[in-house]
């Protein structure tokens, strides 16, 4: 390997793209590839952002390119190829989130990643959020004590509806990141879930869900989440979490930003922490989640952070849910 990280992208939706900005922003990094099915979205990604080698298919760019790590940015069906045939070439791979939306598919990229002894990580970024990373750290210190009860909501405009409502659910794509939350904080087996589901838009799966995890040890978590917000919200997502526990109660608010704008145009309150764009270059928490796995991958170390196990098993509470939403009834895991 030599002195910058060989990086790929693959898949370069919105999100790709906000893949692609944080690996330019690291001086550790050449990016040399990018792979879209789109030709022509691949190829104004090229232009833009200046990465020379673009591609249709990311089975030919594994073949040509020379590459230490790629970056899956794929609708969250498609993540299983890319993943076991980068890892089978031995390359460390950063996935987003969700893992896969099968166990089969989860369990067949650890098992790439592990049989070439290579690292996998998926893109949990809130476990980067210095927020919410605070929250952990006061839980590993004792400060909070044995957590009774948990409740997050998460919710996003209208406008993000067409997107995502047309191939997953709000539990996959929203609660999916407050259940690795749940599950990192409280360390605690989740025995059973009950979901329900209601509907203000016509899509294929319904914009408001609301999930209750019962766990093992007696604590319990409600998890709810919508793409219903109006399209004039001043923030693109809310979110808040609130934690009861022994010695704390603990609260979590990300629509709070700290920066309001007024203007000719109206009121809004801008991202200061997930994507923001300071002096031209991206910062905050997705950089942070991107340099951390340069690191690793350029080290040669598993990630700490976010494990591949840990991400399963935030697959299988969601899949869960989703199962107990469908069949109107709650759903024991084994």
């Amino acid at each position: 390997m030599g002195s910058a990280l060989r990086v790929a992208v693959i898949g370069l939706g919105m999100w790709g793209e906000k893949h692609l900005q944080a690996l330019k922003a690291n001086p550790d990094v050449e990016v040399v590839a990018l792979c879209d099915s789109n030709r022509g979205r691949a190829r104004s990604m090229g232009s833009k952002y200046r990465v020379k080698k673009t591609y249709t298919d990311f089975r030919e760019m594994l073949r040509t390119e020379r590459l230490d790590a790629v970056h899956v940015v794929t609708p969250e069906p498609a993540h299983r190829e890319p993943v076991v045939e980068a890892a089978a070439k031995g390359l460390a791979v950063l996935v987003e989130k969700p893992l896969a939306t099968k166990l089969e598919d989860a369990d067949a990229m650890i098992e790439a990643a592990e049989k070439n002894r290579t690292i996998l990580m998926a893109g949990h970024i809130l476990r980067w959020d210095t927020r919410y990373a605070m929250v952990k750290d006061s839980i590993e210190r004792g400060d909070v004590g044995r957590i009774a009860s948990i409740s997050a909501r998460r919710s996003v405009t209208r406008a993000e509806a067409p997107t995502f409502l047309v191939r997953s659910t709000p539990v996959m794509q929203l609660g999916i990141h407050d259940i690795d939350l749940i599950l990192w904080y409280t360390r605690a087996r989740v025995k059973k879930v009950y979901c329900v589901s209601s509907r203000l838009l016509d899509f294929k799966y319904p914009d408001c869900t609301v999930s209750v995890l019962q766990f093992e040890d007696g604590g319990h978590a409600l998890v709810q989440n919508s793409f219903s917000l109006p399209d004039t919200m001043p923030f693109p997502v809310g979110a808040r979490m609130e934690i009861v526990a022994q010695k704390a109660y603990t609260v979590i608010d990300v629509s709070q930003q700290s920066l309001f704008v007024a203007d000719g145009e109206g009121y809004r309150i801008p991202d200061t922490t997930l994507i923001p764009v300071v002096r031209d270059e991206m910062s905050g928490t997705l950089r942070a989640e991107v340099d951390y796995f340069v690191r690793c991958a350029t080290s040669g170390k598993q990630p700490t952070i976010i494990k591949p196990a840990e991400s399963r098993e935030a697959l299988k509470v969601a899949l869960a849910c989703e199962r107990s939403m469908a069949e109107s009834r709650p759903v024991y895991l084994d």
